[in-house]
């Protein structure tokens, strides 16, 4: 009876022990892009380090701040700073991961923005949202959810402008460049990894791993890997 006593509780200590190394955080799949890669290896291998596997789903990526800060995904992979405001429920993770330009895109010599009469930008990122919040633009708006949208908007010059992530119309530039379009950038910044509160007590060894992973290198070396 004993010895059937110690196997069972050998039994209940070893399947706790088993759950808590693969214990599994869900996040939004991002679009695929050399830049996402690199944000999924740097991310996925954090969490390795803490027992911890990541699964990545394919959601609406309209709604995914909005069910991560509702804690249906359990954060976001990599936004610009500044979120928390809007969804107080993320916590930001302070080691930046990767820096991006905000490109305003014309065929507009020497124009800045307030000379444009209309403008669209790619709404499913917060990126230029973000940064129409700081610098008001009083012409015609439009928001689209993709980025060929957007480009065909501006290539058919039924827009003035757009303004875009610098890495999204890296796959368009040959035929942006052909067709005489200008590229100005008015922001750089950096994207950070975002964690949902429930899970807060993993901020300070994510935090610590993701510094370790920066100053020893790796970053930099799953950047050269993804041609960043």
């Amino acid at each position: 009876m004993f010895f059937a006593r110690c196997c069972f509780i050998f039994t209940l200590l070893f399947s706790s022990f088993v759950y808590a190394k693969t214990e599994k955080l869900i996040f939004n799949r991002p679009a695929d892009t050399p830049q996402s890669r690199y944000i999924i290896d740097v991310i996925t291998l954090a969490y390795q380090k803490q027992g911890i596997d990541i699964e990545l789903i394919d959601f609406n990526k309209e709604n995914a701040l909005v069910a991560a800060n509702e804690g249906l995904l359990d954060g976001q992979l990599a936004k610009i700073p500044g979120l928390s405001q809007t969804y107080q429920n993320l916590m930001r993770i302070e080691v930046p991961l990767l820096d991006f330009d905000l490109n305003l895109i014309s065929f507009c010599d020497n124009c800045t923005l307030p000379d444009m009469p209309s403008l669209v930008i790619h709404s499913t990122y917060p990126a230029a949202a973000k940064y129409l919040e700081s610098n008001p633009y009083h012409g015609q708006l439009y928001k689209v959810k993709s980025v060929s949208t957007l480009l065909n908007l501006l290539m058919q010059k039924q827009v003035s402008a757009a303004l875009v992530i610098g890495f999204y119309i890296d796959p368009y530039m040959q035929k942006l460049q052909n067709a005489d379009v200008k590229f100005t950038t008015v922001h750089s910044q950096s994207v950070f990894h975002y964690l949902h509160k429930k899970h807060q007590h993993l901020a300070p060894q994510l935090f610590d791993t993701l510094q370790q992973l920066k100053k020893s290198g790796k970053m930099q070396e799953l950047k050269s890997k993804h041609n960043l």
